[in-house]
């Protein structure tokens, strides 16, 4: 568009994560600053308060050279949703795998993820494998209790190697962020099969507020709406446009961007009982009013590197050069060393979106949600 941003409303939908706005907004903080040490801009973020009963708010103002814009950025609440269904023992997990491999595996849905993402592969078995190898090396380390002792003795004391071994295997399994993998493989098909009223009234809370801001965007001097989403809150991004796009007074007068990050929209997607979702994809496909831009890297396991969803999905983007697919090229924007550390920590890279790099270029998360330009001219 080549001309500046100075007043901007984002709104933030995190992923499957428990944390809420307060660490989000201590890792936005922490991240802009370093981040300002390579694109040479000076954010100045403000606390965080509640702006209504299910979001959270600060603003933040950034400068460059002779640039300045004034950002509203809110964090849209559905932690507490988590929360309530964070599977912590290993009896409710065990519980969350046996429908993950009814959903994923069983139904031989992941020869559809082979197919379009092989890297993905890694995510999808990586929990079942470990889970079921934790189980059958904690049987073998109790029977060879019991037989090294082969009395009454051998039983108890194997039976509690049996079970100190496996929850120390949990325990290792979630700081490997294991688990949480699996909970993403399970929400994503629980969307799809089972209703969640709780989530669905949030949506509606979200997008009539949503709505209301892109609607008087005009009279309140607004040059770009921006929704940024992140690994799961891809996925509810589209019904939550869908539900804000319907509800509308009026044709759309400011710049509606929309920032996707890390998706794993084919979880949901990929499902053919996913018809209502589908529907609302192709609602947004056909839209020409809005920009879309989405952003993924091979280095993530919870997501599909570079893959066009619509299309997957067999539905036609309206007009193409409003879609976009890319890749950030991490490996330009960190050295080596650290871009290896990286990509062995798979929790890690699941967030390196929101992150300061180390060298400058395209991707820049800071620039994209509180910057001067809109986001379709930081391509």
């Amino acid at each position: 568009m080549n001309k500046n941003v100075k007043k901007r409303e984002t709104f933030y939908i995190a992923g499957y994560d428990p944390r809420g706005a307060r660490h989000y907004h201590n890792l936005y903080k922490k991240e802009a600053k370093e981040q300002s040490k390579i694109n040479n801009m000076k954010f100045t973020i403000s606390s965080r308060k509640r702006s209504n009963t299910n979001m959270q708010s600060w603003k933040i103002d950034a400068s460059s050279q002779n640039t300045h814009t004034q950002t509203n950025y809110h964090y849209l609440e559905w932690d507490d949703i988590i929360r309530e269904n964070w599977k912590k023992s290993f009896f409710s997990l065990f519980i969350d795998l046996l429908f993950y491999f009814k959903t994923y595996i069983l139904a031989g849905r992941f020869i559809k993820y082979i197919k379009v993402s092989p890297r993905q592969m890694i995510g999808i078995f990586f929990p079942i494998v470990y889970l079921l190898l934790s189980i059958a090396i904690s049987i073998l380390f109790g029977n060879f209790i019991f037989h090294l002792l082969n009395n009454i003795y051998g039983i108890f004391l194997g039976s509690i190697g049996a079970i100190t071994l496996i929850y120390l295997l949990f325990e290792l399994g979630n700081k490997m962020a294991l688990f949480w993998l699996l909970r993403i493989f399970v929400f994503s098909g629980r969307y799809v099969f089972e209703e969640m009223e709780t989530l669905e009234e949030r949506l509606e809370q979200f997008s009539t507020h949503l709505a209301e801001v892109i609607d008087e965007a005009k009279e309140n001097n607004i040059d770009e709406v921006l929704l940024a989403s992140h690994s799961v809150g891809a996925i509810l991004t589209i019904p939550l446009l869908e539900k804000t796009l319907n509800k509308l007074t009026k044709p759309i007068d400011t710049e509606l961007s929309i920032l996707v990050l890390g998706e794993c929209i084919p979880l949901v997607s990929g499902i053919n009982k996913a018809k209502e979702y589908k529907e609302k994809m192709s609602f947004i496909a056909k839209r020409k009013d809005l920009f879309w831009l989405d952003y993924t890297t091979v280095i993530d396991g919870a997501c599909f590197p570079s893959l066009d969803y619509f299309n997957d999905a067999k539905i036609k983007i309206e007009k193409r050069d409003n879609f976009y697919f890319l890749s950030p090229r991490f490996h330009t924007l960190f050295s080596k060393d650290k871009y290896n550390k990286m990509r062995k920590n798979r929790y890690l890279t699941h967030f390196i979106y929101l992150m300061a790099t180390e060298y400058e270029g395209k991707y820049d998360f800071f620039k994209m949600t509180a910057g001067h330009q809109y986001l379709c001219d930081t391509l």
